[in-house]
């Protein structure tokens, strides 16, 4: 297993710089172009969500998130100290959508990243322990065996 966190300040500039790291990060393992790539994006969303909502765009605050290689799949935790999710976000976040409806029924303008990430990520939680909060993202490897170790 290989684990890296990477630690910036609650400012949207900030978020290339995770962006860049994470699609690296990926490809030093092995990563075709577009699987990075999928990944890169995901992580872009996540941190901009941590930062404008349990933040409220405000700078000052950590966001770490950590890129773990482990039993054959890429594990993302976006990991705030911020104002936590609410039970129908929480939802909307893990299951894909509010009561049984596609989160695209709920979109407003900006709103497109957790689609995305719900079509790249096999899996997706969201818990909270202490102030913390964590999303973390799982996407199991098509073949495992050409990811370097």
């Amino acid at each position: 297993m290989c684990r890296i966190r990477l630690v910036v300040e609650s400012e949207l500039p900030n978020v290339a710089l995770i962006a860049m790291a994470v699609n690296k990060i990926c490809s030093f393992y092995g990563m075709d172009e577009t699987a990075a790539y999928q990944l890169e994006v995901c992580a872009s969303e996540a941190v901009t969500n941590a930062i404008v909502h349990a933040y409220g765009s405000r700078p000052g605050h950590e966001v770490s998130l950590s890129v773990s290689i482990e039993n054959e799949s890429v594990i993302l935790a976006c990991a705030v100290t911020g104002k936590s999710m609410g039970p129908e976000q929480i939802e909307r976040v893990t299951l894909g959508s509010i009561a049984g409806e596609p989160i695209r029924n709920e979109l407003r303008e900006g709103g497109r990243g957790l689609e995305i990430i719900h079509k790249v990520m096999d899996e997706i939680a969201y818990t909270r322990e202490g102030s913390s909060n964590c999303l973390r993202m799982t996407k199991r490897l098509p073949d495992a065996g050409e990811v370097r170790r």
